[in-house]
């Protein structure tokens, strides 16, 4: 379904590998530390709702009445370690944390005769290795522009609680995935070893198939920089 992403965010990166070869290349190890916000795509509140009043009328319950909420971004964070084979490559080796989404709902279920008050929620976390390739295009002595495609193995971990009257179940699904990912981004170099990094990355396909189901999270993050070089 995101071939033609995964093609053209490739054909970018390669692209931007191959151009300016008139300049000269640098190469050496770095770190990269950076944060920012996650956001989980593909979740609607709407639906959920929908699905949770199916859940419970699985049971031969019907809601009366309830409030829902859904917080779909929270805090992003990673670490990377990467090697500039010249001054338009680079790989990147990074561990990423993308944070945590919930759905929490409050309200009466019936079963035609008695109320009871019921409680759900639902949240998904994820996090894991990434390898990445960069085509990097400078743009005068400070400034360059970038784009990203790679692989990300995440472990996902979700989980669902449920309490009708004071009676409690729940339910937790962790999996092991690899997923898609790719980016763009800007770096200025603040001097030979410092440079700071405003970077958009998307994750594709993450998520507990037997709870949340896929879904993407965008990464918005600002980094820094360390050249050992």
């Amino acid at each position: 379904m995101h071939a033609s992403k995964w093609t053209g965010a490739a054909a970018l990166c390669a692209g931007l590998a191959l151009a300016h070869v008139a300049q000269a290349a640098e190469d050496g190890w770095y770190v990269v530390g950076f944060g920012g916000e996650a956001m989980t795509e593909n979740v609607s509140q709407s639906e959920l709702d929908q699905n949770l009043i199916d859940f419970f009328g699985a049971g031969g319950l019907t809601v009366v009445d309830a409030v829902s909420n859904l917080d779909d971004s929270d805090t992003g964070f990673g670490l990377a370690v990467g090697y500039q084979v010249n001054e338009h490559f680079a790989t990147e080796l990074a561990y990423v944390d993308l944070g945590e989404f919930s759905y929490d709902a409050e309200g009466t279920v019936t079963d035609g005769l008695a109320d009871y008050p019921a409680r759900f929620g639902l949240s998904q976390s994820a996090a894991g290795p990434v390898f990445s390739l960069l085509g990097i295009v400078p743009i005068g002595e400070r400034f360059s522009v970038f784009a990203r495609v790679g692989i990300a193995l995440m472990s996902v971990d979700a989980d669902a609680a449920v309490d009708i009257d004071g009676v409690a179940d729940s339910a937790r699904a962790s999996t092991d995935r690899s997923n898609g990912m790719y980016g763009l981004g800007g770096e200025f170099s603040v001097n030979r070893r410092f440079g700071v990094r405003l970077e958009w990355n998307r994750y594709a396909d993450v998520g507990s198939e037997d709870l949340t189901g896929d879904t993407d999270i965008e990464l918005i993050s600002l980094g820094l920089r360390y050249s050992f070089n």
